[in-house]
């Protein structure tokens, strides 16, 4: 690999990767033109250190802050460590700091606060106007210092200032005021509310920002997925029977909203439809019919913040001291509060009273009918949706992201997006406002660099004949994908994955592998909560015999890292293409509105499941070192349109011998082991 001598002072290592100076050069000239960058980098060319050096240098001598944004705390955890090795290798006095959201960073919340942001925001703005929050009001001189000195990871920053009885987000916020980077979360500039009121904190305006965002693709997803809910019926009829008796009002309130589901539900039964449209104005007009009939008569926004208040009656903690509500070191602040100022203490806690009601699950419920109301009076462009099934729902999705952020890309001074699976590069400039005919005045430059590593070290072989098309589906196609899992298996020496399109696919191709695949295998359950995960995760690594058997999309081939080359096989079975279903159609008939009917068919359908297909396949090679073979598992990946959705650097070689391919790279990795 062709490797050339570093020039740059900030650069921390002694050699720029092959591929990774073009990038450099890219980034730098994004941020002093004030341009937009959309990058296509793969695994290894090493794109954080890359885009933080030249960003950087930028925005100390320039007078900019850098938001690094990125949805993940692993991700977080990569941008700090090369901040600290810049800082480290330059000799730098800037200022970085880590935060996540503000909820996860009080040491006061409980579950459902985490859970349901609108109900936390409410209790923190109770709790610092009624000065009852230990941590809020306490000032510590040594906390921002220790900040500014220090770049820490968000859990160090958090130890440190619980440890000083100190509000972790309010002295994270108050350092990034004269922060040159702010490592965050997605959030931070692409959610309305969150981004204003951090904006205003740090008091500064959109063009003084060099935006980051790091793993891109998953950006437009997120933006739709903060304007979009859902609603059952059954979520609506079970919270109305529970309130009953303590709050006959808003009982038959929940009543008349049941009804407007049954009154759609019989719409949808005429027509004979599973699903169907409705507008916007269709539930917030019947709500308003009702509540004006009743006894005391609301407006819409009324019953939405009476089931807002209602939430907040159920909030599980009984006062100050209620074990659930405080971490120790709170409760060791309040009992020498308690001590020395008993009058302020008081004062503290005497406005709490015991909680009116005291089920978790009713008030998760009461909070969702609210969210979802609150949400549905949006004006933004959303698909809205009512599912007639066993259990009748209604839900709203934001159709059009770019809504959001075309306009923070047109004002920040640069944007650079990047990651290892944004390609094709054009559709993310179109589907995020990032265009040339969307964003005037700026220079958009869209690259697909090449992976850096070995061609030799990553061999990608497809299958014929096998598919999960849905058409051929069944016990026999079945059987053969299980059957062509084990023979592969049987030659693969090391740590290997098989990544299914769906549980129920899992399920069914799972149960007849061969024996000896089974005895070796692990498999994701949809139930699995995180630290289950992790922990097969840590098996898969401690032991190179085991198979893992996981889904395409799920945290486990999109959101961990296999470091040490823990993956030397991955299987990708099928394409996890979405269901037929009405909001699927309805974004593919947006697209092909806008941008004509292939990309319309491209851009809705196919390029996300490419997408899910690419991260799982990519979770084996993570360093120059690492040796991996990767069985796209469905003939499909060999023809248009998906052979078209694959990376120019995907190889495909078309095979119905997938096990011969595996026993010979296995064969090439001993003899290279040995030399």
């Amino acid at each position: 690999m062709e490797k050339e001598k570093d020039k740059t002072s900030f650069f921390p290592f002694p050699w720029i990767r092959e591929g990774q100076r073009e990038f450099m050069e890219d980034v730098k000239h994004a941020v002093e033109g004030g341009n937009i960058l959309i990058a296509h980098a793969p695994t290894g060319i090493g794109k954080t250190v890359a885009v933080l050096v030249p960003a950087l240098q930028y925005a100390i001598e320039n007078g900019k802050s850098i938001f690094f944004l990125t949805s993940k705390r692993s991700q977080h955890k990569i941008a700090i460590d090369t901040l600290r090795l810049i800082k480290e290798h330059a000799k730098l006095n800037f200022v970085a700091v880590d935060v996540i959201s503000k909820q996860s960073m009080c040491p006061r919340a409980v579950s459902i606060y985490r859970e349901f942001y609108s109900l936390f925001s409410e209790f923190c703005k109770s709790e610092q106007r009624n000065r009852r929050c230990l941590y809020f009001l306490r000032q510590d001189e040594e906390t921002p210092q220790r900040i500014r000195e220090s770049i820490m990871h968000v859990e160090e920053l958090y130890k440190w200032c619980t440890s000083r009885g100190v509000c972790p987000y309010k002295a994270a916020l108050e350092v990034s005021e004269t922060a040159d980077v702010l490592v965050c979360d997605y959030n931070y500039l692409f959610s309305g509310d969150i981004a204003e009121a951090v904006l205003e904190k740090i008091e500064k305006g959109l063009e003084n920002l060099i935006v980051i965002v790091d793993e891109a693709h998953n950006l437009p997803d997120r933006i739709r997925n903060n304007l979009s809910s859902e609603l059952r019926m059954s979520t609506v009829t079970e919270t109305a029977r529970g309130i009953r008796h303590a709050n006959p009002e808003m009982y038959g309130n929940l009543m008349e909203l049941e009804r407007i589901f049954t009154k759609l539900a019989m719409e949808a039964s005429k027509s004979k439809k599973e699903e169907m449209n409705v507008d916007r104005n269709f539930l917030v007009e019947e709500m308003e019919k009702v509540l004006r009939r009743r006894i005391e008569a609301i407006s819409y926004d009324d019953f939405v913040n009476s089931l807002r208040n209602i939430a907040k009656d159920l909030v599980t903690a009984e006062d100050a001291e209620n074990t659930k509500y405080l971490s120790a070191e709170d409760k060791r602040i309040l009992q020498s509060l308690k001590n020395k100022r008993p009058s302020q203490y008081r004062d503290m806690t005497e406005n709490r009273g015991k909680p009116k009601y005291r089920d978790d699950m009713m008030q998760r419920n009461v909070l969702s009918i609210a969210d979802f109301l609150d949400g549905w009076r949006t004006r933004e462009k959303c698909l809205r949706i009512f599912s007639l099934s066993q259990n009748p729902s209604l839900c709203f999705k934001l159709l059009d992201p770019s809504v959001i952020s075309e306009p923070i890309f047109a004002r920040a001074h640069s944007t650079i997006m990047m990651s290892g699976t944004l390609c094709p590069t054009e559709m993310y400039a179109d589907v995020l406002g990032a265009s040339p005919d969307r964003v005037k005045g700026k220079e958009i430059v869209l690259r697909e660099y090449k992976s850096p590593f070995p061609e030799e070290n990553r061999l990608i072989i497809v299958t014929k004949e096998l598919t999960t098309k849905y058409k051929e589906r069944g016990e026999e196609m079945y059987q053969k994908i299980a059957e062509k899992i084990g023979e592969v298996a049987k030659y693969v020496r090391g740590g290997m994955a098989v990544f299914f399109p769906s549980y129920a696919l899992l399920k069914s191709i799972s149960a007849k592998l061969p024996p000896e695949v089974r005895r070796r295998a692990m498999e994701e359950r949809r139930e699995m909560k995180k630290e289950e995960k992790n922990r097969l995760y840590e098996m898969l690594r401690d032991d190179d015999e085991r198979i893992l058997l996981a889904v395409q999309g799920g945290s486990l081939s999109e959101g961990m890292d296999y470091e040490s080359n823990t993956l030397k096989a991955i299987i990708v079975v099928g394409l996890p293409l979405s269901p037929p279903t009405l909001e699927v159609k309805t974004i593919e008939d947006y697209y092909a509105g806008k941008y004509g009917a292939e990309k319309g068919r491209l851009y809705g359908y196919y390029y996300p499941a490419i997408t899910k297909v690419l991260q799982a396949a990519g979770r084996g090679i993570r360093s120059e070192h690492d040796r991996c073979i990767i069985v796209l598992m469905d003939y499909r990946f060999a023809k248009y349109p998906y052979k078209k959705c694959l990376p120019p650097d995907y190889n495909v070689r078309l095979t119905d011998r997938a096990e011969e391919f595996a026993k010979n790279f296995f064969k090439k990795e001993k003899k290279q082991s040995a030399s």
